[in-house]
């Protein structure tokens, strides 16, 4: 009996630490924790090899994904949009200093947000072109093209990971968002300026 106890003891001190390990690493790949914690607290540490294995095919897939968009015309400029007011003047600041250039609109979803309905795809789809809208609409009064990307992660790592994937010239990210997007895109800022290989511009 004693050794059943210990047994049980010693499992399920491996179950907390690895719910603890999982919540902190699906919060920081832009994962929902719930599941995952859930899925921890029925199989231990196997969640952790699970999570890092998704991980690694979401990397694989996002630069398969990313490294597409080159072709033979100009490398883009990327605003990250959000939807807010940010995201505007970001598209005017570029067409104002740099109207030669083919702009990308790039959309950071969390990996949750993936759909895999077409109802879901309809729901994503209405989404990305309220977030897009306010670029759009400046970029179409100064007779600017441009084209939307969605990918899925954390806002920050994506950004730095599309730029480098898809030869971008330049970044231009808000420092404030809407909402909850407030927060996600004042940190993603930050990263992108802290980590990016190219020229970033901030915009209040």
């Amino acid at each position: 009996m004693t050794i059943v106890f210990e047994g049980l003891v010693i499992w399920l001190i491996i179950v907390l630490v690895s719910m603890l390990v999982v919540a902190y690493l699906a919060r920081r790949w832009g994962h929902d924790p719930f599941g995952w914690l859930i899925l921890a607290a029925a199989m231990g540490p196997i969640a952790i090899i699970a999570l890092v294995g998704t991980r690694h095919k979401n990397e694989e897939t996002a630069r398969r994904g990313a490294g597409s968009v080159r072709d033979d015309g100009p490398v883009p400029v990327i605003i990250a949009c959000d939807g807010s007011e940010a995201t505007s003047r970001a598209a005017r600041y570029l067409t104002s200093s740099n109207p030669g250039s083919r702009i990308v609109l790039l959309v950071v979803e969390g990996h949750e947000a993936e759909p895999r309905t077409s109802q879901e795809s309809e729901q994503q789809a209405a989404r990305v072109a309220r977030m897009v809208a306010p670029a759009e609409a400046e970029l179409k009064r100064m007779g600017v093209a441009s084209e939307t990307v969605v990918v899925y992660g954390k806002a920050g790592e994506e950004i730095v990971r599309y730029a480098d994937a898809s030869g971008a010239t330049a970044i231009v990210v808000g420092r404030r968002g809407a909402g909850l997007s407030r927060a996600l895109l004042g940190s993603a800022s930050d990263h992108v300026v802290r980590n990016a290989k190219q020229p970033v511009v901030v915009v209040s």
